[in-house]
């Protein structure tokens, strides 16, 4: 009997909240089949089975909050009766030759070798895995690595690639100095005891997403450690509107939506180009400023369950109508609560647009470790002077905030006015 644990749930992910579970004792597994679904402050994301066999004991529950290396369930592998995995799988035994039939145990064993990259052996009447790239461990590291709900592919190869008891115990005690460190890092958020609001009349509770959480978690950290400075400007965005109207069914046409928004990040990919350190991230530890080839620009998607992050990857090698395509695609996925994980990592800087809720202003927090990010807010009608008379000119602000530490001011300044430039003559966007 084995037991199944709770997988790494991705980068700086400590916990989740299970929202299905989908199997039960008795359930015969096989290698794939989905045992729970599980809600992170992230994403939505299903939990396969690795191995196959028999659950005899099951742990989770839905509603239950779970961390990577927490116990799921324990499996038997030893299945005395083949045949009744073969027929719970509705695997076919009269299309195989009659020595075949006659040995299930080999029938098992090519089955899933067709089925599965991850191939199940059957030796000796127990059902194993053969991994591809699996990685080496001692049995104590094992052990240690369960009892501190570490996964062993999270620590690395080890010396000859074989994991030791040595190199479970760096890895735990650098896990542990991160946390520390954020700690520290949120040495300002103070817990304080909230006043009986009953005494003065009726009041109702309701549990925050783990969404919210993450974002609460995530702002704290970020306005904590970040030294925070925003410079605004006002862009006319006449001309580039009237050139959105002209081709938006084109791009309509071709799956996308050609908003405000996707025009802003095809602006702000080209800027960033001119602009590298705004793309950037700081090192403090190293006293490095570390600069990336890429631009994954990050779009702020207002869910209903909480605000979600979804990335728009490699934006400077997309045309306009291709980031249209992809910023629709991301943002449908983000309220359908269809996001998936690798989609919410990486972004190298974020764009958040409340134009159309109608704000007037805004100071956006930076999402560390990026340094910089950019605002929009409603835009309004102007009267702006030309030549002898007033003409109506549409105006919408744009709020930078930088890190002011790796950014100064008079930099934030050119950057915004770059930005300003491209986005009131549409035709440099094309450059």
């Amino acid at each position: 009997m084995r037991d199944v644990l709770m997988p790494s749930m991705g980068e700086s992910v400590m916990a989740g909240v299970i929202i299905n579970v989908l199997v039960k004792p008795g359930d015969l597994l096989l290698v794939g089949q989905t045992l729970i679904e599980v809600e992170t402050d992230k994403v939505t994301f299903e939990v396969p089975a690795e191995e196959s066999g028999k659950i005899e004991e099951l742990f989770a529950k839905t509603g239950d909050q779970i961390h990577p290396g927490e116990l799921i369930l324990k499996i038997n592998s030893e299945i005395e009766n083949v045949k009744e995995l073969i027929d719970a799988n509705d695997i076919n035994l009269d299309d195989q030759p009659p020595d075949m039939v006659n040995d299930p145990l080999t029938t098992l064993k090519k089955y899933f070798d067709k089925q599965t990259d991850q191939i199940s052996v059957v030796e000796n009447g127990k059902l194993l895995e053969k991994q591809k790239n699996k990685i080496l461990s001692s049995p104590l590291a094992r052990k240690l690595a369960r009892e501190l709900g570490i996964e062993i592919s999270d620590i690395g190869k080890g010396l000859n690639n074989r994991i030791s008891l040595d190199d479970v115990k760096r890895f735990a005690k650098s896990s542990i100095k991160q946390l520390q460190e954020k700690s520290i890092d949120n040495r300002f958020e103070v817990s304080r005891l909230l006043p009986d609001f009953s005494k003065f009349g009726d009041v109702s509770r309701k549990a925050m997403s783990a969404i919210m959480i993450a974002t609460s978690r995530n702002m704290v950290n970020s306005i904590n450690i970040i030294p925070h400075a925003w410079i605004e400007e006002k862009v006319d965005f006449t001309n580039i509107e009237l050139s959105r109207k002209k081709h938006k069914a084109q791009v309509a046409a071709a799956g996308g939506s050609l908003t405000v928004t996707a025009l802003v990040i095809k602006g702000v990919t080209s800027a960033l180009q001119a602009f590298p350190v705004f793309n950037a991230s700081l090192d403090n530890e190293r006293k490095e400023i570390v600069f990336k080839s890429y631009i994954n620009i990050g779009v702020a998607v207002d869910t209903g369950n909480g605000l979600l992050v979804p990335v728009i990857r490699d934006a400077q090698q997309r045309n306009l109508t291709n980031i249209a395509i992809d910023l629709m695609r991301i943002s449908k996925d983000a309220k359908d609560r269809k996001t998936k994980l690798e989609d919410l990592e990486g972004a190298t800087f974020t764009i958040s647009n409340l134009g159309g809720i109608g704000t007037t202003g805004m100071n956006p927090i930076i999402d560390w470790p990026q340094v910089a990010i950019l605002g929009l807010s409603a835009g309004q009608i102007e009267a702006t002077w030309e030549e002898k008379q007033f003409v109506p000119h549409l105006k919408i602000p744009l709020i930078l905030g930088f890190d002011h530490r790796v950014i100064n001011g008079a930099d934030a300044a050119r950057f915004l006015q770059y930005l300003k430039t491209l986005l009131e003559d549409p035709f440099l966007l094309l450059l």
